[in-house]
C-alpha cells in the first residue's frame, strides 16, 4: 500500500511540475498592410511563451515581455492591455484555441498593426 501511495504522488508532482512548466513557440511577425514603412520591424528572434496560462510576447535579446495577457477558458482574448513597445497599450487579438495560433496586436499611440504568425 505504501508503494502504490508514494507511486501516486510522484505521478502527481511530476504532472504539476509539466502544468506549471513554460511552453514557448516562435513566431513571425507581419506587418499589417500599409504600415511597413512607418512602424517598427520587430526583429529579434521573437516567441510567444505559455506559462501558468498566461500568453507573453518575448525576443530573445530583451530580457523583459512586451505584454502579457491571461486568455479565457476557451484561448480567446481581446482587449488593451499594458504594453512595454507603448505607453498607451496595445490591442491585443488572440483566436480561441490552444497550441500555436495567430495572434494580432495594435499599438494604441501610432497605427502600428502586426500580426504573429507561428513558425
Amino acid at each position: 500500500m505504501k508503494v502504490r501511495a508514494v507511486a501516486v504522488i510522484l505521478l502527481l508532482a511530476a504532472g504539476t511540475a509539466l502544468a506549471q512548466a513554460s511552453l514557448e513557440w516562435p513566431v513571425v511577425i507581419e506587418h499589417a498592410p500599409g504600415n511597413a514603412s512607418t512602424c517598427a520591424p520587430g526583429t529579434g528572434d521573437p516567441m510567444i511563451r505559455v506559462t501558468d496560462g498566461a500568453l507573453s510576447l518575448r525576443f530573445a535579446s530583451f530580457p523583459q515581455p512586451i505584454w502579457t495577457v491571461k486568455p479565457a477558458p476557451d484561448g480567446s482574448f481581446d482587449a488593451v492591455v499594458p504594453s512595454y513597445a507603448d505607453s498607451n497599450g496595445a490591442r491585443i487579438t488572440v483566436p480561441a484555441g490552444t497550441g500555436p495560433r495567430p495572434i494580432t496586436t495594435r499599438q494604441q499611440s501610432q497605427p502600428c498593426g502586426y500580426r504573429l504568425v507561428p513558425k
